[in-house]
């Protein structure tokens, strides 16, 4: 079964044999991401977007910011990245939140 993935959410589907879908780059099973892909692949314009779809919704203080240069944006993306998976900034409020469980 074909796999696709979204250059920007990264957001991996399974897709039925002869199904197309556009926007999704076609993944082999075992292929990695090389030094080409991921944030660095995308245009700045591209990255402004896509942080300014993840700030829909959010509080001001915690949207992230679209000014600088390309490698300030990546970073700002791979961090709310990393956040959003329990990555290191996570950690912090869940170990609080343990200990005002107690």
């Amino acid at each position: 079964m074909p796999r696709y993935r979204h250059p920007l959410t990264k957001v991996v589907v399974n897709v039925a044999e002869g199904k197309a879908m556009p926007g999704y780059k076609l993944i082999g099973d075992e292929v990695e991401e090389s030094a080409g892909t991921g944030y660095q692949a995308l245009k700045v314009a591209d990255l402004r977007a896509e942080i300014e779809r993840r700030n829909e919704g959010r509080d001001p203080e915690e949207q992230l910011s679209a000014d600088g240069k390309k490698a300030d944006l990546v970073a700002a993306l791979e961090a709310d990245d990393q956040a959003s998976t329990g990555g290191a900034h996570a950690a912090p409020a869940d170990a609080a939140d343990a200990a005002d469980a107690e």
